[in-house]
């Protein structure tokens, strides 16, 4: 028999704990207050000895409503349920919410017990019994054995033994490959150890002196050692119910409701999508924005009930919805939860979360709601996919560490998806081992060709573009393993022509209009002017009109539209028809090639020069002449020493 964990459910003094303590010899209630009040306020715990002499652990629930979060603390985790219902009292309405809550938290197995059989007749018992099954009809419950028993006088108490251990040996939890999850339900000191932490193992298995992660706070732990009912072991798997002595934190820093991990599996969320029935016997339906109490393994979170397809949720209606919480919880696809109300606390529904990581979505969206509907329940290949295509920015890319998280299946099994639709083509594999939807990188590549027009269209003069300039504005900055991949594609498929670090589509050619060519010609004429034009992008129409280099006509159509001559300026940089020799300092080619020359000729026949000398001799300014001397001595033409200028070849 696989570990197994047995719970009680039922309304406020209707016998859970009398019951706990005459199948195991313990009492549960182990706080001073249950004692004196008579009621269960937290879990309790106790173990029953089974014929074959190993033990299966009871966990004993509060019945009273104030303290149903506690109950459902207990329920996550257990795989039979003792459904106790007092002879004397018959159904309660606690009775019909802890249906409920098993029910929705997944308990399918379980066991109807009727206490307090020594304080009522024949007769009376007989109509608790029909009113009992009437309430479990249609439920998991509706065939379950029904024991009738005394914790006082011991009634019944053999024969429901029996019934146990067969209903026990029906059952199994098979060890997973999954990740560790444990719920915390207790946490304490113990002196000589230090804190300890216990809970049900949920998923997964866990070894002596490995690392976990307590969430949502995100704090790495170290196992120092684990116990299960006073034994040491070195190993906890899913269904055992442990403790775990933990190192480098106090009890102060946990409480119930966080849960530890395994480290990097899981990430608190604030927001959920699910699939939520409301509960059959509400009296009025669920309402948009409805302020609720979220309850899920042993945590309570308080939150938003946001119905994304309906208007309000009919009692025993089904349909989807995003729960917007108050305080980030963990959680994974398809795991348990139910809803209580904000102010009266009364069990509202259950369901299942569908996605834990969502956009914050706005109601009835049609892609959203047929992406819920998709992978409700899908199998791993359509879940994977579906993901993939779903997700939106920069999470569409993602390793399979995001694949884990996302989808929350084991390695082994993810593994197999993500390799078959990479070789159906669905999944676009990188270098650095990320994954992007085929969907989602066509749509990139459209997306940077669109871009690479507008560009093209507000700089036509520009025969390319730098490389990166388009990808500063997709809609999302891909990293340099996709957009590497994007633009070798797209050069591949003759839609782009990449060069070095300059991009441009493969239909892009530059055309100059009219006034463009008049500008183009007047430009020329910088090539041989004297003295020689030096300027910047700011001042080269001015330099030009006061050369008398620019037509009447020209200087009309510059007035009009002044960007024009900058354009033409960058065109005729981009072409080497102008050199920057200096920070904004421009010249024609021409012109600076014959302004090389004089210089040349002049150090032949002086031997040096300063730059006063060679702003006389050239006309020009002493800052431009600087300038220009600094330029060739850069270029190797000539040497600088102390305030001169000689040739180099005269060294």
């Amino acid at each position: 028999m696989s570990h197994l964990t047995i719970g009680t459910a039922g309304h406020v003094d209707h016998g859970k704990s009398a019951l706990v303590e005459a199948l195991t010899g313990v009492h549960p209630d182990r706080l001073k207050e249950e004692r004196d009040r008579g009621m269960t306020i937290d879990l309790g715990f106790a173990f029953m000895s089974l014929g074959d002499g190993r033990e299966v652990p009871i966990v004993d629930v509060p019945g009273h409503e104030r303290f149903l979060k506690t109950m459902v603390a207990g329920v996550s985790g257990i795989h039979l349920v003792l459904f106790v219902v007092a002879a004397d009292e018959g159904v309660m309405p606690q009775t019909v919410e802890h249906l409920g809550t098993v029910r929705y938290m997944g308990v399918d197995a379980g066991i109807v017990v009727l206490t307090k059989c020594d304080l009522v007749d024949e007769e009376w018992l007989m109509l608790v019994e029909d009113d009992v099954k009437s309430l479990v009809t249609g439920s998991f419950l509706e065939n379950a054995p029904a024991v009738r028993v005394s914790s006082t006088t011991g009634q019944g108490i053999g024969r429901l033994k029996e019934t146990i251990e067969d209903r026990l040996a029906g059952l199994s939890v098979e060890e997973d490959a999954g990740y560790f999850r444990m719920p915390v339900d207790r946490v304490f000191s113990m002196k000589g150890f230090g804190t300890v932490i216990a809970g049900t193992v949920l998923s997964g298995s866990l070894t002596r002196d490995s690392n976990a992660e307590l969430l949502p706070a995100g704090t790495p732990l170290r196992i120092r050692g684990m116990q299960t009912h006073n034994d040491t072991v070195d190993r906890a798997v899913k269904g055992q119910r442990v403790a775990l002595n933990v190192s480098n934190i106090k009890t102060a820093e946990i409480q119930r409701g966080d849960e530890l991990s395994a480290p990097g599996y899981l990430l608190p969320t604030s927001m959920t999508d699910a699939t939520l029935q409301c509960l059959e016997s509400l009296e009025e339906p669920l309402k948009n924005r409805q302020r609720v109490r979220l309850h899920k393994g042993t945590s309570e979170t308080i939150g938003r009930l946001i119905l994304l397809d309906r208007d309000e949720l009919a009692p025993g209606e089904t349909g989807y919805v995003q729960l917007r919480l108050e305080k980030p919880i963990v959680a994974e696809r398809n795991e348990r939860f139910i809803i209580r109300g904000f102010s009266s606390m009364r069990l509202l529904g259950g369901g299942r979360f569908v996605e834990v990581y969502p956009q914050k979505n706005r109601r009835f969206r049609q892609p959203v709601l047929d992406y819920l509907e998709a992978v409700t329940g899908a199998a791993p290949d359509v879940l994977v996919e579906r993901v993939m295509r779903h997700a939106h920015g920069a999470q569409r890319l993602k390793s399979m560490q995001d694949l884990v998280r996302s989808t929350n299946l084991n390695a082994e099994v993810l593994e197999q998806s993500v390799t078959g639709l990479v070789e159906k083509g669905k999944l676009v594999p990188f270098p650095d081992h990320r994954y992007l939807h085929r969907e989602g990188y066509a749509g990139l590549k459209d997306e940077l060709v669109k871009l690479l027009e507008k560009m093209h269209r507000t700089q036509r003069l520009k025969d390319s573009l730098p490389k990166d300039a388009p990808r500063l504005q997709l809609s999302w900055d891909p990293p340099d393993t996709v957009y590497d991949a994007l633009l070798n594609e797209l050069d591949a498929e003759g839609r782009i022509v990449r060069s070095g670090r300059s991009v441009r589509l493969a239909t892009h050619t530059v055309k100059l209009n009219a006034r463009e060519k008049r500008m183009l010609e007047a430009f020329e004429e910088l090539g041989d002017a004297e003295p020689p034009a030096v300027f910047n992008m700011n001042d080269l129409s001015q330099v030009m009109e006061d050369r008398s280099m620019i037509s009447k006509e020209l200087q009309v159509d510059l007035k009009a539209d002044a960007d024009m001559i900058r354009s033409m300026a960058g065109y005729a940089m981009d072409r080497e028809l102008f050199v920057e020799f200096a920070d904004r300092q421009i010249m024609h080619h021409r012109a600076l090639e014959s302004v090389r020359q004089r210089l040349v000729a002049y150090l032949e026949s002086h031997g040096t020069v300063r730059a006063s000398e060679f702003r006389d001799h050239l006309g020009i300014s002493r800052a431009h002449a600087t300038a220009l001397l600094d330029y060739f001595c850069d270029l190797g033409v000539t040497n600088r020493e102390s305030g001169t200028h000689r040739l180099a070849e005269a060294d």
